[in-house]
């Protein structure tokens, strides 16, 4: 391996398997980009040591792999993307909230406080509500709920219900 891939093919290799890592993890891992910026640059320390130490037909040999196995990296997050291993993660949102879900309060909404409803969505800190046989749109004091959990009105603020 030595005379083929120069003296620094065992750094080169750990390099490349960590920089493919880390572009791995950038794909499930909510962030700043982090993660996958070092991934890139582990892959382009990679293409400069092997330029810089070894015979440039080697090193465009190792740059081209590295390149295909992006290109097909890419390929699989675009794939994946609207309903592959992504879609299904549980980062990504799946919940929406229609328009009609909520009607406009015509009234005081003051009656509601102390009753119980079902939240319909998960509350996130927002959502909507069934009270009484109506949908509302809800907020809770920053904790979340999940759907079908029972709420009980704590204040209404105009047209602001906090629930728990």
């Amino acid at each position: 391996m030595a005379t083929v891939f120069g003296a620094l093919w065992v750094p080169c290799l750990v390099l490349s398997l960590l920089g493919l890592a880390l572009l791995i993890a950038e794909l499930f891992m909510p962030g700043f980009g982090i993660s996958g910026i070092c991934g890139v640059l582990c892959l382009i320390s990679v293409c400069v040591i092997q330029f810089v130490s070894n015979k440039p037909l080697v090193a465009i040999l190792v740059t081209a792999v590295l390149g295909v196995i992006l290109i097909a990296m890419v390929i699989v997050f675009m794939l994946s993307l609207k309903k592959g291993m992504l879609f299904r993660s549980p980062i990504v949102l799946k919940e929406r909230i229609e328009a009609e879900a909520v009607k406009p309060s015509s009234g005081s909404l003051e009656h509601l406080i102390g009753k119980t409803g079902t939240a319909l969505t998960p509350l996130r800190p927002s959502g909507i509500a069934l009270i009484d046989g109506t949908r509302y749109s809800v907020e809770t004091q920053a904790t979340f709920i999940d759907k079908n959990s029972e709420v009980t009105v704590l204040s209404v603020d105009g047209t602001k219900i906090t629930v728990k």
